[in-house]
This record gives structure tokens, sequence and C-alpha cells, in this order.
């Protein structure tokens, strides 16, 4: 029930804020090495992003974000385990000082565990620095986690980003 009730939030505050001026919508994949408790399982990560952004006030964007990781597993004595798969919703913030294509980000929330079974999640965090290569296009450095309630699953990984619209050329995802 929670879980749909997460989802219902995310899916509300996109459709309260797309009456909104300036804002963006910007989608992007990322992978990258694992490190902490799943790299006995896992060598790399791969995920896409989601970001829907609006004006805060001048060098400030917010908005709701979507996530997906997926840890590639590794066979071990002829096993391979499931793959851990998670989706996270929640909410992503953009500094960015007019008239500089550098960025920092902070997208965090929740992390629903949607694989192996019974995999409850748990929170999701996500800093980066990005560089706008032009008004449609950037780059950025992350490291992404998911802290459960014993181990902290990340990566650390490159990630490239694509403003659907909005295009402003010191704001991207």
């Amino acid at each position: 029930m929670r879980k749909f009730f997460i989802i219902y939030l995310f899916l509300f505050s996109i459709n309260y804020n797309l009456t909104a001026q300036e804002n963006e919508f910007n989608v992007g994949i990322n992978g990258g090495v694992t490190i902490g408790n799943i790299e006995g399982v896992s060598s790399m990560a791969l995920g896409f992003d989601a970001n829907y952004l609006f004006d805060v006030f001048e060098g400030v964007k917010f908005g709701p974000s979507l996530n997906f990781i997926y840890f590639v597993t590794q066979e071990e004595n002829g096993i391979n385990p499931d793959a851990f798969i998670y989706l996270p919703i929640g909410g992503s913030v953009k500094f960015h000082s007019e008239g500089d294509d550098f960025y920092v980000a902070l997208d965090g929330g929740y992390a629903i565990g949607i694989s192996p079974e019974g995999d409850n999640g748990g929170v999701f965090i996500k800093p980066m620095v990005g560089y706008n290569i032009n008004e449609n296009f950037n780059v950025n450095l992350f490291y992404s986690g998911v802290k459960k309630s014993g181990p902290t699953f990340g990566y650390i990984g490159l990630g490239v980003a694509f403003n659907i619209f909005g295009g402003n050329s010191y704001y991207s995802l």
C-alpha cells in the first residue's frame, strides 16, 4: 500500500507542476562500478533517470525525480543470483551559478525494491556534479546509493542526460 501511495504522490506532483512556467523535463542514462556491500555479488550497475524541474529562484531548480537502478549480478559456482533492481522515487534539486556550465545536484527519496522478491528497498541518495555540453545535453559524475536496513548498495558512475523541453543553457539534469 505504501508503494502505491508513493507512486501516486509522485504522479500527482508531476501533474501539478505541468502548469508552471519555464519547467524542464530531463531524461538520462548512466552506468558505473559498484562499491560497498554489493561488490561481492555485482561489479557494475546501470540506471535511468527522469526529472521534472521548475524554478524555485534564480540558480535553483527543484522537482520530482524517478530513477531505475539495475545491479548486474555475477555468476558464482554455477549459480546466477537474482538481479537487484530498484525504483527510486523522490525529489531532485539542482544548483547552478549564472554563466557557468558546471552544476551540483542531489536526488533523494525512497527506492522501492523490485527484485529479488521480498526486497523492501531503502533510502535513496544520489549526489552529482555535472557539466552542460549545450542547451540539450550534459554529462555528470555521481554516487548512487540505496541504504537498506543493514547494507548499502551503491555505485559510482558517469551519466549523460537530454533535456526534452524547457531548453535553458544553465539548467539540465
